[in-house]
């Protein structure tokens, strides 16, 4: 019950935002056989070279309710260059609060962009955490594109692989809409303990 409000509260949130200059809002609902998961993006330019992301992920089950996941980073990015930033950044998530900093390389172009970031977080000991996101949107025909996602966590540390995830969107575009297939996968305490949920999606770009 406690995720289902926390999970209103962050769509009120992010809906009243949307009125300010220089700000995107993207969520993704997911419908799947375990879950339902709510995401969302949202990014705030606060200069040429400063911005602020707020990344949410809510993963709640239909009937049991024990099995959620919750994750909320809100991260200041410094661009060095279009490509290569730096960004710190404190949040919430299971089974805690972490800090992070660490450096990201992105490209972008017409129907793709690839970034991978690689720095150290802070939640209950240090450890190593790299990430990849991929988005690809080739065209198929007039007002139409194919879409394909992943985005993918992983955190290493003495123990091993303490925590991992691995989201991964599969279908079409339409201007400002995504919808189609949708996998989600998570592991922790170095895969003793892994869930997935598979089902349907829907994304929009505000």
């Amino acid at each position: 019950m406690k995720a289902k409000l926390i999970f209103v509260a962050a769509l009120l949130s992010a809906s009243l935002g949307l009125t300010a200059q220089k700000l995107s809002y993207t969520p993704d609902l997911v419908v799947g056989h375990r879950s339902y998961t709510y995401m969302h993006n949202i990014n705030y330019q606060l200069s040429d070279r400063l911005k602020l992301n707020n990344l949410t992920l809510f993963d709640t089950e239909y009937t049991r309710d024990q099995e959620n996941i919750f994750f909320i980073r809100n991260t200041l990015a410094y661009s060095f260059s279009k490509r290569l930033s730096a960004n710190a950044s404190f949040g919430i998530k299971n089974p805690g609060a972490f800090f992070s900093a660490y450096l990201q390389y992105k490209i972008s172009q017409p129907s793709y962009t690839l970034a991978y970031s690689i720095g150290t977080t802070y939640q209950k000991g240090f450890s190593l955490e790299q990430s990849v996101s991929f988005e690809y949107t080739p065209y198929l025909k007039e007002g139409l594109k194919g879409y394909f996602s992943v985005l993918a966590i992983g955190n290493l540390d003495n123990s091993g692989y303490p925590r991992g995830l691995q989201l991964v969107r599969l279908g079409v575009k339409q201007d400002k809409i995504m919808y189609g297939i949708a996998s989600n996968f998570d592991q922790f305490n170095n895969g003793k303990k892994t869930l997935e949920n598979i089902g349907g999606f829907i994304k929009y770009s505000f």
